[in-house]
């Protein structure tokens, strides 16, 4: 991305308009189908597919969370440099599931929601419509994208049953650009070397985030990436894209 292009991105990194903006001409360049699946708190969402490729199948998603800005920028940055490589894929893509979020740069949606622990739920309809879509889908890999303002450097959730383990390859990728989170314990669970691994069910959590959804229905290799919000912009957009870079090589492989 040109230097100017750059600057502009961190400057409007809550700018959603100007996020769909990018992602249409994206979408239009390559010839990607991309379309409005719901409307959550006046703004629209939208969800971008690439299926003309043999490769893998990847489920990719960002913005959730409203005010995680660096990973609504990597997905954007990373398919824009990829775009070539994804033309042998098929991916589906959910560029910013909380627009509201964004805009407004909260966690939550305009109700005070944490969108990211409702997938149990059947009566937030940007989850409702988004399972739709889903529904009948498989997935070589999921990857969700987010931040932590609490964070050290990045981390990583990786699922036990998901092997042969990805988590210290991509970690690796991401530490040239920010360094991993040093803490042994990350949001009460044990970590080493910025990897969270543990064995989950349906009963693990009552409130179901999005990396249960796909797990448990869509994929067997479900991967949510963290970066420190506090840290350079620049750096954050990397690291989400080095991860990217690498799911992209490990699911070819």
């Amino acid at each position: 991305m040109p230097k100017e292009t750059e600057n502009a991105a961190h400057l409007r990194a809550h700018d959603y308009a100007w996020l769909v903006k990018r992602w249409r001409a994206l979408a239009k360049r390559e010839g990607w189908r991309m379309w409005k699946f719901a409307e959550a708190d006046g703004f629209p969402v939208y969800v971008g597919e690439s299926t003309r490729g043999a490769g893998p199948s990847l489920y990719l998603s960002a913005g959730i969370h409203g005010d995680e800005p660096a990973a609504t920028e990597g997905l954007i940055t990373w398919c824009e440099k990829r775009a070539r490589a994804l033309k042998k894929c098929n991916v589906l893509i959910f560029p910013c599931l909380n627009p509201w979020g964004l805009q407004h740069n909260d966690r939550h949606d305009a109700r005070g929601r944490d969108l990211n622990r409702g997938y149990h739920r059947r009566d937030i309809a940007v989850i409702a419509a988004q399972k739709k879509i889903l529904r009948g889908r498989t997935f070589d890999a999921a990857v969700m994208l987010h931040e932590d303002f609490d964070a050290h450097g990045v981390y990583l959730y990786e699922i036990k049953g998901d092997k042969p383990f990805w988590g210290e390859k991509l970690l690796a990728a991401a530490a040239r650009h920010v360094p991993v989170e040093p803490r042994k314990k990350i949001e009460g669970h044990v970590a080493r070397g910025g990897l969270i691994r543990r064995s989950i069910t349906r009963d693990t959590m009552p409130e179901h985030p999005e990396a249960f959804c796909l797990r448990f229905g869509h994929t067997g290799r479900s991967l949510t990436f963290e970066t420190p919000s506090e840290f350079s912009m620049t750096g954050r957009v990397r690291a989400h894209g080095a991860v990217l870079d690498e799911v992209l090589r490990l699911a070819a492989a």
